[in-house]
C-alpha cells in the first residue's frame, strides 16, 4: 500500500510539474533567431504597426538574386511570423507567384505593385520581408519591416544563424 501510495505522489507531482510550464519555446538555435528577430522589429516599429495588427509577410530572398528564395527564405520569413502572432498580430496569408521585388541598379529593392495592391486590398499597411546571404560559417539575415504607402523602413533587423548542414540542405535550390 505505502509502495502504490507513493507511486501516486510521485505522478501527481510529475504532473503538476507539466502543468507549470507553460508554453515551451524552441530550443533550436535558428528558430529561437527568427523569433528573437520578430520581437525586436516589434520593439524597434513601435505605434508604426497597424492599429488592426495586418501585415502581409513574404518569403525572404537570396541578396545576390532577390528574385531567388529558398526553403530557408520560405522558413525564416514563417518563423517570424509565428512569433508576431503570439505578440497578437495579424498575418494575410498569400501566397505569391510573382517576384516581390523590383531590383535597382544599386543591388537595392523596392515592393513591387503586386505587393502594394494586395496590400490596399487586405488593409495591411506593412509587409515583413527579408534577404538571407550564406557564408562560410554563417548565414547572415536582414529581416525588415516596410511601410507600403511609401517604401519606408519601419524597423529592421541584422541577424545570422550557423550554416550548418541542414542549412546547407534548406539552401540548396530544389528542382
Amino acid at each position: 500500500m505505502t509502495r502504490r501510495f507513493s507511486s501516486l505522489i510521485l505522478l501527481g507531482a510529475l504532473l503538476a510539474l507539466t502543468a507549470c510550464s507553460g508554453i515551451k519555446t524552441s530550443n533550436n538555435r535558428v528558430i529561437s533567431s527568427h523569433h528573437d528577430a520578430a520581437r525586436y522589429l516589434i520593439m524597434m516599429a513601435g505605434d508604426q504597426l497597424p492599429a488592426n495588427g495586418r501585415m502581409i509577410a513574404a518569403s525572404f530572398a537570396d541578396v545576390n538574386e532577390l528574385s531567388t528564395s529558398s526553403t530557408f527564405g520560405r522558413m525564416a520569413s514563417q518563423q517570424l511570423v509565428s512569433q508576431f502572432v503570439i505578440e497578437g498580430f495579424s498575418f494575410v496569408e498569400i501566397l505569391m507567384r510573382d517576384n516581390i521585388y523590383i531590383d535597382s541598379n544599386e543591388g537595392e529593392f523596392l515592393l513591387s505593385r503586386t505587393v502594394n495592391d494586395i496590400s490596399d486590398q487586405h488593409n495591411a499597411p506593412i509587409v515583413l520581408v527579408g534577404t538571407y546571404a550564406p557564408a562560410d560559417e554563417n548565414v547572415f539575415v536582414t529581416a525588415k519591416l516596410i511601410r507600403t504607402t511609401d517604401n519606408v523602413i519601419v524597423a529592421s533587423y541584422d541577424y545570422a544563424v550557423p550554416y550548418t548542414r541542414d542549412m546547407r540542405n534548406l539552401l540548396r535550390p530544389r528542382r
